[in-house]
């Protein structure tokens, strides 16, 4: 496989829910629960897939915290994948634009695209618990066309940009694609994961094995409340602060934002949150 699948999506907006589905959609045999079986989803944006750089430019190794430096080998790095690591579907939470005349990624990379969208509402709220930081300072985060992550131990910049911004770098990307919101995910899981399932047998001509036995055995493990109980159980390596399996709902904000805050999103948002049916 010379070529990615991304499952794309702005902070908190359900793709590690997406993984753990299509983790064990491709890697299980029985759709069994396992923690582990989303490791083979990595993310992209860390150290070990741009390790290259040190025998191009020693200098930029070190400095790939700056996007700058790291847009110059984000498409390098997308064709030395698989010689890192036997995978090709990854996660990242990065906008597919362009740097210095440097693009994320693009057609030549890229097999296919799976996008969740998230109401921003809830973002905001699911963000200031994983980070311990305000709603307020997340709302002006969301704005921000300039705002960007760190990942793998703070060495690799990751390009975030504001939250329609984010979801229209991806959407204008010319491959197959699978566009979803995580409020059908949860309220709907079974319906749209045999959507989901359909695009990746079809579309993008992934095969694996598939039984009513399996893909029940996915539902059940899958479901929040059982992600909640592992999590209680065995813990989650990828929580920042807290729990990373907190809520999980949808349309939180109704009881948490005040008015203000929600004018402020509703008006900076109206055209997106309007195309997919937030109000």
């Amino acid at each position: 496989m010379d070529k990615i699948i991304w499952i794309a999506s702005y902070p908190k907006s359900g793709n590690t829910f997406l993984r753990f589905l299509i983790s064990s959609l491709i890697y299980s045999d029985d759709g069994n629960f396992d923690f582990d079986i989303i490791k083979n989803i990595r993310q992209f944006d860390i150290y070990k897939y741009f390790s290259f750089v040190e025998n191009l430019n020693y200098a930029d190794s070190k400095n790939l915290d700056k996007l700058d430096i790291i847009s110059k080998y984000w498409l390098e790095a997308q064709k030395k994948f698989f010689n890192v690591e036997k995978k090709f579907i990854f996660k990242t939470h990065s906008a597919n634009l362009k740097v210095n005349g440097y693009n994320y990624t693009d057609e030549n990379r890229t097999l296919g695209l799976i996008y969740i969208v998230r109401d921003p509402r809830d973002i905001v709220i699911s963000y200031s618990h994983h980070t311990g930081t305000s709603i307020d300072y997340n709302i002006n985060k969301l704005f921000d066309n300039k705002v960007t992550l760190l990942n793998s131990k703070r060495r690799i910049k990751v390009i975030l940009s504001r939250w329609d911004t984010h979801i229209k770098s991806w959407s204008l990307l010319n491959v197959k694609k699978y566009i979803i919101k995580y409020e059908d995910l949860i309220n709907n899981t079974e319906k749209h994961f045999l959507e989901l399932i359909d695009f990746i047998r079809k579309d993008l001509k992934i095969q694996f094995k598939l039984n009513s036995k399996k893909f029940n055995n996915i539902i059940t493990n899958t479901s929040f409340k059982k992600l909640q109980e592992n999590e209680n159980i065995i813990g989650f390596d990828e929580v920042y602060k807290g729990k990373f399996f907190r809520k999980g709902l949808s349309k939180q904000w109704e009881n948490i934002l005040s008015e203000d805050q929600n004018i402020k999103i509703k008006k900076e948002f109206y055209i997106t949150l309007k195309k997919f049916n937030y109000i």
